[in-house]
């Protein structure tokens, strides 16, 4: 949540318009736009909790109301499928085999539960139109996350709630956590050697960051090597995330693929960051600066 006494600005991590999906583009505000953007949203949590409670609406009604998409998680099947954030000194390594492989049957699960439309929908956005990701993912920073805002044209709030229909129809079929990695592309005027000390102080220890737009990552940090051109990479911080949400996209362990699609509307607390190191399959190494954030989308708060 921003501060209303801080006066050099707040960083907002999903304002910035990008048209690769795999990064984020953050974006520096006034701190009374970003608490501006931020009663916005506690209006929209507001309203989803009044549609909840109506008496005499359907289900399907409910979901095509609300601001923000609901969570539809299965409970969790074994506390081992709890998955907890790594330590700082912690190699970050590629997703097991036996875990993509159960990713995979989940997947598969909910893809014969989705109409045709939906599994078109979400081809769409994550691949068949660049623009259409562009468009939908800026509409909806523009309205602070609200699909029913005017701004999102009747066409582009059909494809968001078709996409959010079948990340839900996964959430069913899911009793696991994930840890996913998402990029996000620091401006290019800071420093790019002090990356760190630049996240430390942009992210801190128990803010709440909003991403309302959909966001893509991955359960392998070296993946994100093929998703950031290589000159970008020195202005990369990586965010570690800590959820239950979204829709698997990746493949099982025929391939290097561990894809996935998050739902727009949530809300993450930053736990810490520092300089991780991750190992890639052909055995090399890399480091990256990560903010590691947890879910606290469900938690209501109050501007």
């Amino acid at each position: 949540m921003p501060r209303k006494d801080r006066p050099d600005g707040v960083m907002d991590i999903d304002r910035g318009s990008s048209s690769n999906p795999g990064t984020k583009v953050p974006a520096w505000m006034k701190p009374e736009v970003s608490w501006d953007r931020e009663e916005q949203r506690f209006s929209h949590r507001e309203m989803d909790s009044m549609i909840e409670n109506t008496p005499g609406y359907s289900r399907a009604a409910k979901d095509r109301d609300r601001a923000t998409p609901r969570e539809t998680n299965a409970p969790l099947g074994h506390p081992k499928k709890a998955r907890s954030l790594p330590g700082a000194g912690d190699v970050r390594v590629p997703l097991s085999s036996r875990q993509r492989k159960d990713r995979s049957k989940a997947k598969f699960r909910a893809q014969d539960r989705m109409s045709g439309t939906e599994h078109a929908s979400v081809k769409t956005l994550v691949k068949d139109d660049p623009a259409g990701w562009v468009r939908l993912n800026d509409a909806l920073s523009d309205a602070a996350g609200d699909m029913q805002d005017d701004r999102i044209s009747a066409k582009d709030r059909l494809l968001g709630q078709r996409v959010d229909r079948a990340i839900q129809r996964y959430e069913r079929e899911n009793d696991r956590g994930h840890v996913i990695y998402s990029a996000a592309l620091m401006p290019d005027y800071i420093n790019a050697g002090n990356i760190e000390g630049y996240a430390r102080n942009n992210f801190e220890e128990g803010q709440v960051l909003t991403f309302d737009r959909y966001t893509t990552g991955a359960h392998s940090m070296h993946e994100l090597d093929r998703v950031v051109p290589e000159q970008d990479q020195k202005r990369v911080v990586v965010f570690e995330i800590a959820t239950r949400r979204g829709l698997y996209l990746g493949r099982s362990d025929s391939l290097d693929d561990t894809r996935h699609l998050l739902p727009r509307g949530m809300d993450l607390e930053v736990l810490g960051s520092h300089t991780a190191t991750y190992s890639r399959p052909d055995g090399t190494q890399g480091t990256h600066t990560v903010v590691q954030l947890g879910d606290v989308t469900n938690t209501r708060r109050t501007p």
